[in-house]
């Protein structure tokens, strides 16, 4: 039969061993998370191109027992990153999620990876018009 300082034993030794289930790897931490994945699939071997450009949404959520309180706000579409970051050519995309005290609050980001927009040139030799010469 098991005495009563066993049990409690126990169940400090069940507590903590779950504690430590939970917080290793990636399970999300209590306090802080930051967790990066490839977001673009099958890209193995891609080149990500020159130019990086990230973009967030930030999320407050309030939990509470009957209604939960949440906003988020920001834009991670990946066409306005690249426009914003003057990325023209989109090479890949990994996704960013950082969690901080329970989750409470979060930003999820994705980072897109790729090649400048080139600038325009100007052909300073342009051709005459034909009225140009100044004859007439």
């Amino acid at each position: 039969m098991a005495t009563e300082g066993s049990l409690r034993r126990l169940t400090v030794t069940l507590a903590l061993a779950s504690v430590a289930v939970t917080q290793a790897g990636c399970a999300p931490g209590l306090l802080y998370t930051d967790v990066t994945k490839p977001f673009c699939k099958n890209l193995r071997g891609t080149p990500l191109g020159e130019v990086a450009g990230e973009g967030s949404s930030k999320k407050l959520e309030i939990p509470t027992t009957r209604i939960d309180v949440s906003a988020e706000w920001d834009s991670r579409a990946i066409g306005d990153i690249a426009k914003e970051h003057g990325i023209e050519t989109i090479r890949g995309c990994d996704a960013r999620t950082q969690s901080y005290v329970l989750g409470i609050w979060s930003e999820d980001s994705i980072i897109v990876y790729g090649d400048a927009a080139k600038p325009l040139q100007v052909n300073s030799h342009a051709a005459p018009t034909p009225n140009s010469s100044g004859a007439g």
